[in-house]
């Protein structure tokens, strides 16, 4: 059966209010969307203005951008891996990309999570649908339903990348898991989540729903903090260095031995994310100047390593 129903944008709204309190489970509303074509009627509007389209059962308007408005496709993100374990991971990474599994990437913060989900995301066949990130830490516990369909409404057939799944309570997990369940099972969306805990040890404490756990794990990406992969630090240097010059319009700029000693015995407590302010940083005290030194490094960097290096020679 068909059912037609001519609707006005003001009644879009109320429609999907009346649905989030009547049905529930998204298996329902699945359910109950699988025979329905929506016409939208929208007074003043000429409708070669819009972009209507309808296909496996997902209706989608949107109006029609001037070609001279389209913004150019960025070029997607490089994963920097120098490392054994770098590259083992992104080898994952770009196998994950064919797919349409779920991947949950651990990694203490700064490790670079967000740059591999969207890796992930720019090489796979949905590179051209949504890529919506939730901070999970920021969902509202007392709203969790209409902000998690809200966030299936705005994803589409795109990527939903859930950051910091660890920060969700244990009643919170559980809606998450009856709203994404179908959804991801049919492949409806693509599921990335990211975590800085051992799931695995919330779970032995109760503090993390097993079921959950199933669902958001087909496969397992781990980063490991920067100070265990010092063979990425130089070339991370190189790329983000090379990266800010262009856009600053500044000179390139080379490295002298003292300052990559320098880089390579600090032990990085904020890993990538603190790498990145770190080059930056430098660029910008190093101005004109043609190759940097570690005197030009930040001073808590020089100090720490300075001691942690006399440390070592006094058998500390």
């Amino acid at each position: 059966m068909i059912f037609t129903q001519n609707m006005k944008i003001s009644d879009i709204k109320s429609l999907q209010n009346q649905l989030l309190k009547e049905l529930d489970s998204p298996s329902q509303w699945i359910h109950l969307f699988e025979n329905m074509k929506i016409e939208i009627d929208l007074p003043g509007i000429d409708e070669k203005e819009l972009n209507i389209q309808f296909s496996e059962n997902t209706l989608k308007i949107s109006k029609q951008e001037k070609v001279e408005d389209i913004p150019p496709q960025q070029e997607p993100k490089s994963i920097v891996a120098e490392d054994a374990s770098s590259k083992v991971a992104r080898g994952v990474a770009e196998r994950m990309a064919k797919t349409d599994d779920p991947v949950l990437i651990y990694g203490e913060n700064g490790t670079g999570k967000g740059l591999f989900a969207r890796t992930i995301h720019q090489q796979s066949g949905r590179k051209d649908q949504p890529f919506v990130s939730i901070p999970c830490g920021a969902i509202d516990k007392h709203n969790t339903k209409q902000q998690m369909m809200d966030c299936l409404v705005d994803v589409g057939h795109g990527t939903l990348l859930l950051d910091g799944i660890q920060d969700l309570d244990i009643d919170m997990q559980r809606m998450l898991q009856e709203i994404i369940r179908v959804p991801v099972e049919q492949k409806y969306l693509r599921l990335i989540t990211t975590t800085s805990t051992d799931l695995y040890e919330f779970v032995r404490k109760g503090k993390f729903s097993a079921e959950l756990l199933a669902i958001l794990q087909s496969c397992y990406i781990e980063l490991l903090p920067l100070q265990q992969r010092k063979e990425d630090i130089e070339p991370l240097v190189t790329f983000y260095m090379e990266k800010i010059c262009r856009s600053c319009g500044l000179k390139s700029k080379n490295l002298s031995p003292d300052l990559l000693r320098m880089l390579e015995s600090y032990p990085w407590p904020g890993n990538v994310l603190e790498l990145v302010n770190t080059v930056e940083q430098l660029l910008m005290t190093a101005q004109e100047k043609q190759t940097l030194f570690a005197k030009d490094l930040p001073t808590h960097i020089r100090i720490q390593t300075i001691n942690s290096s006399a440390a070592q020679k006094k058998g500390i």
